[in-house]
């Protein structure tokens, strides 16, 4: 397996988006639309427009035989994302009413329960494993090679968001360093909901 940058003309966007899809929290989940298949056509609109924080540009993806996608890695340091281009990335995405509709909720729950990113952090937005290769190593491969992307940056740590609810992915990620920082939760129909906001110091 490798390591490398996502290919727009190679690999299966489509893979790319539903792994994308998988990691958000189930409110956030409506910034990109009401049920799953309309969401993931607008990540996909996304990952082809570039320039945000889901673009092409800002993922790595872990390709096997004929570059099927295994994992995927959605990741910047903190001075490549401007609210600005997100914003134009989305409303050509969804159009102006379903921007506002959805997105705009979406955007003000995800600056609630997110890091706080400075510029010299290195983001980690979403990692994710296709289901039926888990449990190989895949997703301890895509953190390390995580660290060598934040160095080569001169990131001062690496930060990530955890679902209060994920104790596995809370365990791994303290395996190789992370701490929890900070925890940022919501009250939603009677039901605490957020994240934990982990940072690994380099």
């Amino acid at each position: 397996m490798e390591f490398k940058k996502l290919d727009i003309n190679k690999h299966d966007l489509n893979k790319v988006s539903t792994l994308i899809y998988e990691t958000e929290l189930e409110l956030v989940k409506s910034l990109f639309g009401k049920n799953q298949e309309k969401a993931q056509k607008n990540i996909k609109k996304l990952i082809y427009a570039g320039k945000n924080s889901f673009g092409h540009d800002k993922i790595h993806v872990v390709a096997g035989e004929n570059e099927n996608v295994l994992g995927i890695l959605v990741s910047y340091s903190g001075d490549e994302i401007k609210v600005s281009d997100d914003t134009k990335s989305f409303l050509k995405a969804m159009g102006i009413i379903e921007f506002l509709k959805l997105a705009l909720i979406g955007l003000i729950l995800y600056k609630l329960l997110a890091a706080d990113i400075k510029h010299d952090d290195y983001y980690l937005s979403n990692i994710s494993v296709d289901k039926t290769h888990r449990s190989k190593g895949i997703g301890s491969f895509i953190l390390e090679k995580s660290f060598e992307l934040a160095r080569e940056k001169s990131a001062s740590r690496v930060i990530l968001d955890v679902s209060l609810d994920n104790e596995r992915a809370l365990r791994l990620y303290e395996r190789f360093g992370f701490r929890v920082h900070d925890k940022k939760s919501i009250k939603w129909f009677g039901e605490e909901i957020g994240m934990f906001n982990m940072e690994k110091i380099l």
